[in-house]
C-alpha cells in the first residue's frame, strides 16, 4: 500500500508541475505577444514579472479545486484496493 501511496504522490506532483508550467509558457507567451510591439525593454522586464502572477493563482486553483479531489477519490481506491487483498 505505502508504495502505491508513493505512486500517487509522485503523480500529482507531475500533474501540478506540469500544469504550472503550461500556464506559465502561455501566459509568457500570450503578455510577450501583446505587448512586445509597443513597450520598450525596461517595460519588458515588468511585464515578465507581472506575467508569473496568472499562472501562480491559477495553480493555487487547480491545486484547491482539482488536485484536492483528485487525491481523496484515488487515495480511497488505494484503500480500498489494498483491504481487499
Amino acid at each position: 500500500m505505502v508504495d502505491r501511496l508513493l505512486v500517487l504522490h509522485i503523480m500529482l506532483i507531475m500533474i501540478v508541475i506540469m500544469f504550472f508550467l503550461v500556464t506559465l509558457g502561455s501566459s509568457i507567451f500570450f503578455t510577450m505577444t501583446i505587448f512586445s510591439s509597443r513597450v520598450s525593454g525596461e517595460l519588458a522586464g515588468n511585464l515578465m514579472v507581472l506575467a508569473l502572477v496568472p499562472p501562480s493563482i491559477l495553480t493555487v486553483v487547480f491545486l484547491h479545486k482539482v488536485a484536492g479531489k483528485l487525491y481523496d477519490r484515488l487515495h480511497v481506491v488505494i484503500i480500498k484496493s489494498s483491504l481487499k487483498k
